[in-house]
């Protein structure tokens, strides 16, 4: 220390703050040494620059951007820096319902894997009846898997503000196909639960019919599935088979080849 300097060394022992922390501050000019020796071009910084440090550990702490601490360094008003971080308090109020937000779907998320892990599906076909529902889907594909592509275009910027991870797909069948045990969606759409879809687009909202369906649940693996016992079902009730739809009972990230799923055909 020399005449109430202190070098930088010595001023990062004192505050515990790195010298190229230091550095960054004079070079970005939030913190200027009080002196710079003209021949040695060291740095020495005064008690003025030491509480100044002190300021910005606070407003560090408070997680303020570095601009905002620039300005409250150079209001030296404690009225007007008690508003400047009540503003800031609003945006901490709103990360903090974000956070709140994303910890619960991670939540949601890890719950849904446990209980599709230990899931079985119940045996047997049973009538079910159902409300209407409105979906998000896509344009019927025009090629191998395009059906997804289309999803995703048609429900892009409904999903740019959602604000949850939380949801569902489901795909519409080619009935045609069930007796051979395969599964080939011709459409996909996607399940938000409380969801207004009144800003999507007419032609990228699909109604699933009220009314009674045969419901079966299957494991799906590898786009094959046993439909023979919801086919026999059907056939039985001598009612017309109308649309079918299989619906995933949980959201997997990664690619995977089996997954339960419900599936639903309607009952003329």
């Amino acid at each position: 220390m020399q005449d109430g300097l202190y070098r930088i060394g010595e001023v990062s022992r004192i505050t515990g703050i790195s010298r190229d922390t230091l550095h960054f501050y004079d070079k970005i000019g939030l913190l200027t040494p009080e002196y710079v020796g003209p021949e040695n071009r060291y740095r020495y910084y005064s008690r003025k620059n030491l509480w100044e440090l002190d300021i910005i550990t606070i407003c560090r702490s408070l997680d303020l951007p570095l601009e905002r601490i620039r300005e409250i360094l150079s209001l030296r008003d404690n009225g007007k820096i008690a508003g400047i971080l009540m503003a800031y308090r609003q945006e901490a109020l709103r990360r903090r319902d974000y956070y709140d937000r994303v910890a619960a779907d991670i939540q949601w998320y890890h719950d849904e894997i446990g209980r599709l892990d230990g899931w079985h599906c119940p045996e047997g076909v049973r009538l079910e009846t159902f409300p209407a529902r409105t979906v998000v889907t896509g344009a019927k594909k025009r090629g191998r898997e395009s059906y997804h592509a289309n999803l995703q275009r048609a429900a892009r910027d409904l999903l740019q503000s959602y604000n949850t991870i939380r949801r569902r797909y489901g795909y519409v069948l080619d009935f045609g196909s069930l007796p051979g045990g395969t599964v080939d969606p011709v459409q996909e759409y996607l399940i938000l639960e409380d969801t207004d879809l009144s800003g999507v687009k007419p032609e990228n909202r699909m109604t699933i019919p009220a009314g009674e369906y045969a419901v079966a649940y299957l494991q799906i693996r590898d786009w094959k599935g046993d439909f023979g016992p919801l086919m026999d079902f059907v056939r039985q009730t001598g009612r017309e088979p109308g649309a079918v739809y299989a619906e995933e009972l949980g959201l997997q990230l990664f690619a995977y080849t089996g997954y339960p799923c419900r599936v639903l055909v309607r009952l003329g």
